[in-house]
């Protein structure tokens, strides 16, 4: 929990007359209560993160007393109408121990919640640790993207390595990767705009549950399309047509990926600085064929055969086939019925 007085090492508790000492994880029996020991994420065992606090935060042992007072909390939020929780440090605490929180919010919801859990890996802690208790951050995504959205980072990559977990919580960036809200930010980006393209990123995939870093849903030009985009695959999806994420080979280039989703739409987005423009592309071995509209700058895309192949017939005007995409731009592209590549 919180510390009241800022003091690393000890914390004065008498302001808290529903909890004792031996509530807590402490060297000391009586008030006020001393931390015990420091995290060790590297000791090849999950007992320091556990049973230590956590910084300065004094660490609750889950007493019965313990689990009344949160539990009460909980339902007091519930019946605020609050229909999800986000658990912080989730590692932090013992695994049985999140499965009843979690237990419990599901039974006084009646199962109408959505939780997850944050819990960030290190030598000690893996996702899988905890994500058959709900879903969880995806910190293994998110290095991975960094990697390849950076400066000097292959877009080839890409499908990059994640939880293997459709629920998991995706994220270009959020409030712990960014060193202007965390002086202990993990691996931050140094350029915000590759956070923006991996957040488009994020969006295009079937899998995860992507979480939008409130600025950037505002700053970005393209994020918002992503979230339509999804949205409309979504849809699709429950309308039995095919939108199953597939990462193209179609452009050997480190700046520039394809994804398409089956055949009802297809993403392009250009890390680069430079536009990246070829008069001819090859999609034979790809689901997509037909028309395509572009969600935010409302061009159509026509995919055709010729000659047994499939090739770009048209990108924005019949005059021209192949790609251009912009430097540091994302598109996102949705099956419309092909009268709409017709010339008007």
């Amino acid at each position: 929990m919180a510390n009241l007085d800022g003091n690393d090492g000890t914390e004065d508790i008498s302001k808290l007359p529903h909890l004792t000492p031996s509530d807590f994880n402490t060297k000391s029996t009586t008030n006020p209560i001393k931390k015990p020991c420091d995290i060790n994420y590297n000791d090849g065992n999950r007992n320091s993160e556990v049973t230590c606090w956590l910084g300065g935060l004094p660490d609750l042992k889950y007493t019965d007393n313990v689990k009344t007072i949160q539990k009460a909390h909980l339902k007091k939020l519930l019946n605020l109408g609050i229909n999800g929780f986000r658990f912080d440090a989730a590692k932090h605490m013992p695994k049985e121990v999140v499965k009843e929180y979690i237990d419990y919010i599901n039974q006084e919801s009646q199962g109408n919640t959505w939780n997850y859990l944050e819990v960030i890996e290190d030598s000690d802690t893996k996702a899988e640790d905890y994500n058959w208790i709900a879903a969880v951050e995806d910190f293994l995504l998110y290095n991975s993207m960094k990697n390849a959205f950076t400066f000097g980072g292959d877009l080839r990559s890409l499908p990059s390595s994640a939880v293997n977990d459709p629920r998991t919580v995706t994220f270009g960036r959020n409030h712990d990767t960014i060193l202007a809200l965390n002086k202990f930010a993990i691996n931050p980006y140094n350029d915000i705009t590759d956070s923006y393209l991996a957040t488009a990123y994020v969006l295009a995939r079937k899998d995860g549950t992507p979480l939008i870093f409130n600025e950037d849903n505002l700053n970005s030009p393209y994020i918002n399309y992503g979230v339509k985009f999804r949205q409309i695959m979504i849809q699709r999806e429950k309308e039995g047509k095919n939108a199953k994420e597939n990462i193209l080979r179609v452009v050997n280039n480190p700046t520039v990926l394809q994804m398409e989703r089956g055949g009802e739409g297809f993403f392009v987005e250009n890390k680069g600085t430079d536009k990246f423009d070829i008069p001819t592309l090859d999609l034979t071995l790809t689901n997509l064929e037909g028309c395509y509209r572009e969600l935010r700058n409302n061009f159509t895309v026509a995919v055709e055969k010729r000659n047994g192949k499939k090739y770009v017939a048209r990108w924005g005007t019949p005059k021209r086939g192949g790609m251009e995409v912009q430097g540091r731009d994302a598109l996102y592209f949705i099956r419309e019925p092909f009268n709409q590549c017709a010339d008007n």
